[in-house]
Formats: C-alpha cells, sequence, structure tokens
C-alpha cells in the first residue's frame, strides 16, 4: 500500500522507517501477549488484575508525560533536521519539558497512594511500576522519527526489552512474585530508554533553550496533550473502572482481551507514524489525497479483522491464555473485535490527516468530546452490566469518534476547493 502512495525516494525511507517502527510497537505490545498468558496461570486472576490494573494507570502517566511530542515534535524535527543549531535546541526543549512532567507525575502518583483507598491497598505494584513511565518518557523515538533514522535504536529497543521480558519466566514463579512484574518490565524500558537517549546525542549539540522558547513549546502543544489525556479516558480508564468498580478479576479479564485489540493496533500505527513525517512536509492536497487512496484498504483489513474475531472469539482466548475465567466471557472480545475495523480508520483520521495539516484543535475536539463520553457511558453501565457495560462503552465511543472525525475530514475537503 505504501508504495503506490508515495515517490520512490520517499517510499524507501518510509519503508523502512515503517518496519523498525513495526519492530518497537510490535515488542510493546507483543511481548506483554507472551508473557501475560502465563501470568495468567501463575499468578491468578487477583494478582494478575492487580498488575494489569497499575499498569492501565501508568498508561495515563505515560501520556501525560509525551504531552503530545510524539506528533508535534516528530514534526518539528522533521522540518529542522537539516539545521543542526535549531534541531539542537528543540532537542533540548522538549528533553527539558518531558523531565519536569516526568517529576510531576511522580508525585502525583505518590499522592495518590497515600489517598486513594483502592491504591493505599497494595501502593509498592504501583511505584514500581513508574518505571515503564520512566523508560517510555526519555526513549526518544519522537526525534528518530522525525530524522528517519530508526535502526539502530530500534534494535537496542527490541533487544532490551526482549531479554528482561523473558526473564519472567525463570523469576515469576507464583502469586507471591508479582512485584517482579513491573520490576522487570520497567528495568527493560529503562535500559531502552537511557540507550536510546545517549544514541540521540550524537545528533544533537548541547544547546539549551530560553524560559519564553520553553513556555512557546509548551503553549504549541497542549491541544495535542489534551487530545492524548482524552484518549486515554476511552482506551486505559475502562480497566480501571473496572477495578473499582467490580474487582480486580473482572479488570484482568477486560485487559487481557483489550492487549489483543492493541496488539491488532499495532499493524496500522507503525503505518502512520512512518508517514507521517513526510506527510507533514507536503501541502494539504496531496495530504488528502494520500488519505483518500487509504480509506478503503484500511476499512477493509479493520473488517475483515473484526469478522474473524467475531467467529473464532472462544477458540482465540482459550488458545492464548488457557483460561476458563477468561475464554468464559467470549462474547465480551466479539463486542470489542469491532474496534479492529473502528479504530482502523479513526486513527488514520486523528493520528496520522489532522496533525498533518496541523488542525491540532480539531483532533482535540474529537479526542476530548469521545473522551468525556466513554467515561459518562462506561460509568453509567458498569454497575448495571459490568464487563459487558464497560465493553459496550468502548465501541460506541469508537463509533462516536468516526461519526465526528468523518464530518470534520469533510469539513476540510470543502475548505480546500
Amino acid at each position: 500500500m505504501l508504495k503506490k502512495l508515495l515517490k520512490k525516494n520517499d517510499f524507501v525511507k518510509v519503508y523502512h522507517n515503517y518496519l523498525y517502527l513495526l519492530l518497537i510497537q510490535g515488542t510493546n505490545l507483543v511481548l506483554p501477549l507472551i508473557t501475560f498468558p502465563y501470568l495468567v496461570r501463575v499468578l491468578g486472576s487477583e494478582k494478575y488484575g492487580l498488575v494489569m490494573i497499575a499498569y492501565s494507570l501508568m498508561k495515563f502517566f505515560i501520556i501525560t508525560v509525551d504531552f503530545g511530542f510524539n506528533i508535534s515534535a516528530t514534526r518539528e524535527v522533521a522540518l529542522l533536521k537539516n539545521d543542526m543549531q535549531k534541531l539542537s535546541k528543540f532537542y533540548w526543549n522538549v528533553l527539558i519539558v518531558k523531565s519536569l512532567l516526568l517529576i510531576l507525575t511522580f508525585l502525583t502518583l505518590f499522592l495518590l497512594t497515600i489517598s486513594v483507598d483502592k491504591l493505599k491497598l497494595d501502593p509498592l505494584i504501583y511505584l514500581l511500576s513508574f518505571g515503564i513511565v520512566f523508560g517510555q518518557s526519555i526513549f526518544p523515538t519522537w526525534f528518530f522519527q522525525g530524522i528517519e533514522k530508526m535502526q539502530i535504536i530500534t534494535i537496542i529497543n527490541v533487544i532490551a526489552k526482549v531479554f528482561f521480558t523473558m526473564t519472567i519466566f525463570f523469576i515469576v514463579l507464583g502469586p507471591q512474585d508479582y512485584y517482579y512484574v513491573p520490576i522487570l518490565n520497567g528495568i527493560g524500558f529503562i535500559l531502552a530508554g537511557l540507550l536510546g537517549f545517549f544514541y540521540s546525542l550524537k545528533y544533537v549539540k548541547l544547546i539549551l533553550p530560553t524560559f519564553q522558547e520553553i513556555k512557546i513549546n509548551i503553549t504549541k502543544t497542549f491541544s495535542l496533550f489534551v487530545s492524548n489525556i482524552a484518549v486515554s479516558l476511552y482506551t486505559s480508564s475502562n480497566t480501571l473502572i473496572l477495578g473499582f468498580f467490580i474487582g480486580n478479576s473482572v479488570a484482568g479479564v477486560y485487559a487481557s482481551m483489550e492487549k489483543l485489540i492493541q496488539a491488532i493496533q499495532t499493524m496500522y500505527t507503525p503505518i502512520y507514524q512512518a508517514l507521517f513525517p513526510n506527510l507533514s512536509t507536503k501541502n494539504n492536497k496531496e495530504i488528502q489525497k494520500t488519505i483518500g487512496k487509504m480509506k478503503l484498504p484500511i476499512a477493509l483489513s479493520g473488517l475483515i479483522i473484526s469478522f474473524i474475531i467475531f467467529l473464532g472469539a472462544e477458540s482465540i482466548l482459550r488458545i492464548i491464555f488457557n483460561d476458563d475465567l477468561i475464554t468464559s466471557y467470549y462474547k465480551v472480545f466479539q463486542l470489542i473485535g469491532l474496534m479492529a475495523f473502528l479504530s482502523s480508520l479513526n486513527m488514520l483520521y486523528v493520528t496520522l490527516y489532522f496533525p498533518a495539516i496541523k488542525k491540532y484543535k480539531t483532533r482535540m475536539k474529537i479526542l476530548v468530546s469521545g473522551g468525556f463520553f466513554n467515561l459518562v457511558v462506561a460509568l453509567s453501565l458498569v454497575k448495571a452490566y459490568s464487563i459487558y457495560g464497560v465493553a459496550s462503552s468502548a465501541i460506541f465511543t469508537e463509533l462516536f469518534i468516526l461519526v465526528f472525525s468523518l464530518y470534520f475530514y469533510k469539513k476540510t475537503l470543502h475548505e480546500s476547493i
């Protein structure tokens, strides 16, 4: 599909970046899919659910520290990559903001563990899970994506995470070992992050930005930050809602199924991420032409995947997890399987199209509306319908976002005529 969308020179760069980004995304999502079935059996549903609730909370903090730089900084680096002075200053600008946010989020987590009853029951599991946030925040994917040099950093990332993830099979041997899960995952993320950070220094000089430049960067990126927080309201909050209102076991069941859907989304995310630096340098008409060509193949692939999940939900869960509790909820998996179709198209607009044409506020409107919509619906349905209510909320939200995205997409088409 990429070859038809791009010129020959652009295709080579984008295709290579796509492969490396696919490897990074695949590592982040497929490795847990390898370990989680093992953890379900070894830890039991209660401890496994607790680990997944902590992981879901960390995703909020990861998004906070990222602050939307996965889009804005990638675009800016792509534009500045031939100017060492400006590139270096911008690099340290982003790093300073992320460092401040990292400190702020850790203090927030600490306060939550001493004040929220649910978290006070086992504060150490949440604090140890913060290693993932630290590692993810210092790994400069946005920088390497922008300068379109992903090869070495991908290898570093994958080797570090694979090694420490595999150690779970040798160290986590029973329910009493559940603390080791966030520790080992955190070490993998931190090591990859540090290696990525030090490797990135060969491409920049130490040129610190002024306070005014940092302030401008924060202001320009704030709408993306709000958008990304809104995304987490329907991608991460559902596990937390189930954990708080129903219990750890059911939250773990939902998180397991959600992981499978996120693994499917991994196929699309690298395509959009690889195309983004290239598209961000094009004019609006060229961007719209590219999106127009992508709609049908993306929709068809998502529809096929959703259909396969619907037909084989029970068998898929039994093969992957081999757990009677998770398999008994196969109808939930059939339901959220629709997300493979809906989210693939949503991502085309909110992850690629609107950021590429710099419609950050439009993207924010869509995602904030969707985030609050999910929160209201999920909280309304969870007590009466438990996991089925939360799963329904996720599908309604994806549909809501798709309709909203299409409306604004067509509006921008008319504006450019």
